[in-house]
């Protein structure tokens, strides 16, 4: 027995350690509960991971705010003990909606992933990652996607150009309606003079969208967005350039109508467009060049594809 007693003296303070540390992380846990309890009205999820991480499940999530809404059949959430300031998440059967604006743009996926960072009270980010995704825009026909990404941060009201929020899009193997598959990426800036809290309120107050949308296939890039975004009474106004070489394709996907078989330009042109979301008819385009028939082609590379 005399034997054991420096081996035992040895992981004293091993134990020590131990438990000092499961106390920290107890009260970690604690914190944690009472965050989710919050977002999770109602509920009362128990922490669980030592002594790794914070780890918890939420089934059947239902939340809703400003017109947005989550619906997730199951939710994974998991938080390293020394960074209370980032959420890592796993979805399944997951759905994500908004009613804004006369519009109603949904989309949803089997599973997903999201991580949420906070800086004090403001939303740092929020990056959701839907593979096998599909949807509306609010508008137009149906969409899938082989994977879908969306990031929104919320931006320090002191930044010079206004901006309040800011929300970046990315879809690889896009699909609108019977087109063809596209990648797409995008940003939309929201500008606002006072920090965003509903959508009545931004749009009562002139709050305004500056967007940029480019899609391209394997061929190269197939058309580029830049458009500014204003309130209407009961929708969005859209304006803006859209530069490509495949107008026709283009205009056919604005319209809601048939594209013709069209090659790709050598250089790309640059239209004016101006439509109202939801629409209420065909979009209205200028600087569709009169000679487009006579100009110079790329017949060498695959013809332009179909958008929906």
């Amino acid at each position: 027995m005399k034997r054991r007693w420096p081996l035992l003296l040895s992981l004293l303070p091993l134990v020590a350690g131990l438990a000092v540390y499961g106390q920290f992380w107890r009260g970690w846990a604690e914190e944690f509960e009472i965050t989710l309890a919050s977002w999770f009205p109602g509920r009362n999820p128990q922490v669980g991971g030592f002594p790794y991480r914070l780890e918890t499940e939420v089934p059947g999530v239902r939340l809703a705010r400003g017109g947005a809404a989550l619906t997730v059949d199951r939710l994974r959430l998991n938080r390293g003990p020394w960074r209370p300031e980032l959420t890592v998440m796993q979805g399944q059967g997951i759905a994500i909606s908004a009613a804004v604006a006369g519009l109603a743009p949904r989309i949803s996926a089997a599973v997903g992933t999201a991580s949420l960072k906070l800086a004090g009270s403001r939303l740092a980010r929020l990056s959701i990652v839907l593979p096998a995704a599909g949807g509306n825009a609010g508008f137009g026909p149906d969409f899938t996607a082989q994977r879908a990404q969306l990031h929104l941060r919320e931006v320090d009201g002191r930044n010079p150009s206004g901006a309040r929020a800011q929300l970046v899009i990315a879809a690889a193997g896009f699909k609108l309606g019977q087109g063809a598959p596209i990648d797409l990426a995008g940003e939309i800036a929201v500008r606002a003079a006072a920090p965003l809290g509903d959508y009545r309120r931004w749009a009562d107050a002139g709050g305004s969208a500056d967007a940029v949308l480019a899609g391209s296939d394997a061929t190269g890039e197939v058309f580029k967005l830049n458009a500014t975004i204003v309130p209407l009474a009961g929708g969005l106004r859209l304006a803006g350039t859209i530069v490509t070489a495949c107008p026709m394709a283009v205009q056919a996907a604005l319209n809601g109508t048939a594209a013709p078989p069209e090659q790709r330009l050598r250089i790309p042109v640059r239209m004016a467009v101006e439509t109202a979301l939801p629409a209420s008819g065909p979009a209205a385009i200028s600087g569709l060049p009169a000679d487009l028939a006579r100009r110079a082609r790329r017949g060498q590379v695959p013809a332009c594809p179909a958008l929906r």
